[in-house]
């Protein structure tokens, strides 16, 4: 296929939608349209669901939101009618009946073509993805192998106010949307055929460590297969535990990088498909540097656009609660987080002075609250129910009530009086609590309900606690005692992790095999790892599934996040 017309210039708004904004991203879109054309794009493409945000889930069911995603919709025609050129934005086409059932309704994940102040053309999604965190077929209806479609976009004479002059002839436009371009011989196929010599993908496609290379592969190489110039805009920002990374891109026809938006962050590039040089692709990407972007944009929009201004974190002196503070400060600036050390009876002195260090070091305010008077409150309070046997009724009333040992009851006792403070100081000042715990000890339930796991946010429970190591040394913040001593929840004095859990080194491999490979006991077994240990971790986790599903919404960062992508049944008895 010869590519005609590449002297054509496209501009990638990658921008930063709010679910249920539809007014908000609709003024995004205007304000973008004026950019582009400055710029001299001949066309501008947003990403998927521009005018709803993504993903709106049951939302979807409202009919008042789907009339409101239509008003947006025009609202954007409106504004755009004097730009001069022409408009892709993703909206929910459908139909806004209240009298109708959510299972009646036809809606469509759909792209709309603007030029001249009217839509010219939509496109709907053909492939709905169902699976992880996707679930369209709940929502969607899909277009058909026949309603895929290329649009013809005339070209005109002369120059326009603040674009480049000369005669373009027209141009034919091929749009899907996110999956549709994954599928091998799907919409990008069959409208390279109908002749359309440009492509453009609207997506939102969430980021895990190492997608971002996939879709770049993934894209040159359709361009590659169809000899065609692909664009793809990507979604950026965080929605509740998804973050999406933008990256937007164009392929030329031999499947070349020419234009690419920056990771996490909105953009507008303007690609002429002529093209110039070429960009490298770097042969293996970092994923230490991925994975804190993905983290920090994480933090910054469920705390903005859920309407808080500052965050609290509880600073024990270990590792996991000094890298929260610190992602914290890149994501919302040291004036926006306060750390509170709450030492116990049983806390260290070096754990005291690494937490003032910590916050030294982040330039955060740091409140001291020692839980010791709680504790003791506490004890004499449950004292005389703890010196209790229930087992057994004695049959004479004993001089003295027996005294029962000390446990991981009176541990957790620490644990959920932290967690009240931390929940006391949001109540009174409005801070979003941060919970610290990481995704090996989330797995194995190595955590306290109504303790630790108190929040608003689980910043790290997706982030193995192998990768938390690398996270932190990553920042350059964290002194070097809180990276070099052994990892300890310090509920008991001389407590270590490794009193309750096999080395980390063990532990997270067998849990990336279980929950991202989803991999059983014997597969695991098979690649060299200790039976009884693997029995162990895999019980634990389908164990603790029930604190799990009580814990805060955390940030996705890899292939299978607990969330929303996950659904296993609490009560269960299955074994593998």
């Amino acid at each position: 296929m010869l590519v005609r017309n590449c002297d054509y210039r496209v501009a990638l708004a990658q921008i930063n939608a709010t679910v249920g904004d539809v007014e908000g991203n609709a003024e995004k879109v205007i304000g973008c349209v004026k950019k582009a054309k400055w710029a001299g794009a001949d066309l501008v493409v947003f990403p998927e669901l521009t005018t709803t945000g993504y993903p709106p889930k049951d939302l979807l069911l409202k009919p008042s939101f789907i009339s409101a995603n239509k008003e947006g919709l025009k609202k954007i025609v409106r504004a755009t009618s004097g730009s001069g050129i022409a408009v892709v934005v993703g909206f929910v086409d459908g139909v806004a009946d209240a009298d109708l059932d959510a299972d009646q309704g036809e809606n469509y994940n759909a792209a709309a073509l603007i030029r001249n102040g009217r839509v010219v053309g939509v496109q709907r999604k053909t492939h709905l993805p169902n699976y992880d965190v996707f679930d369209e077929k709940r929502y969607f209806k899909p277009a058909t192998a026949t309603e895929t479609s290329v649009f013809e976009l005339e070209g005109e004479e002369g120059g326009r106010e603040g674009l480049r002059e000369g005669l373009r002839e027209g141009l034919k436009l091929g749009i899907n949307i996110c999956e549709d371009i994954w599928a091998g011989n799907g919409p990008t196929t069959a409208q390279a055929r109908l002749g359309a010599d440009l492509v453009v993908n609207l997506s939102a496609s969430p980021f895990y460590a190492g997608k971002s290379r996939t879709r770049r592969e993934l894209i040159s190489k359709r361009a590659r297969e169809n000899r065609i110039p692909i664009a793809c805009v990507n979604l950026v920002g965080g929605q509740d535990d998804l973050v999406f990374d933008g990256g937007s891109c164009v392929f030329n026809a031999a499947g070349s990088l020419i234009a690419e938006c920056r990771q996490f962050e909105e953009d507008l590039v303007v690609a002429n498909l002529e093209g110039g040089g070429k960009i490298k692709i770097p042969e293996k990407e970092d994923p230490v540097r991925e994975i804190f972007g993905a983290l920090v944009l994480g933090i910054r929009d469920y705390v903005r656009k859920n309407g808080f201004e500052k965050v609290v974190v509880g600073l024990s002196g270990g590792v996991d609660s000094a890298l929260c503070a610190a992602l914290a400060v890149e994501a919302l600036g040291a004036e926006n987080v306060v750390g509170v050390s709450m030492p116990s009876a049983v806390t260290s002195q070096a754990s005291k002075e690494d937490a003032v260090r910590l916050a030294a070091n982040l330039g955060i305010e740091l409140k001291v609250v020692p839980i010791v008077p709680a504790v003791d409150a506490y004890t004499e309070m449950l004292s005389a129910e703890f010196s209790r046997e229930p087992e057994t009724e004695p049959e004479t009333e004993p001089e003295t009530e027996p005294e029962s040992e000390p446990d991981a009851t009176e541990e957790n006792i620490q644990a959920r009086i932290r967690g009240n403070v931390l929940m006391a100081l949001s109540n009174k000042f409005g801070y979003l609590v941060l919970s610290t715990g990481n995704k090996s000890e989330l797995a194995v339930g190595y955590c306290t309900l109504y303790g630790d796991l108190a929040g608003g946010l689980a910043v790290l429970s997706d982030v193995s606690k192998t990768t938390v190591y690398k996270l932190a040394k990553y920042t350059k913040v964290i002194p070097e005692e809180i990276l070099i001593k052994p990892p300890s929840a310090e509920l008991r004095a001389g407590q270590k992790d490794t009193d309750s859990l096999p080395p980390y080194e063990v532990l997270d491999p067998i849990l990336q095999a279980y929950i991202e490979e989803n991999k059983s006991r014997e597969e695991i077994i098979a690649r060299g790892f200790d039976a009884s240990v693997v029995s162990e971790v895999a019980w634990k986790v389908d164990r603790n599934e029930y604190k799990r599903q009580q814990a805060p919404v955390g940030i996705k960062i890899t292939s299978k996040a607990f969330g929303s992508g996950r659904r296993m049944p609490i009560t269960n008895r299955y074994n593998d």
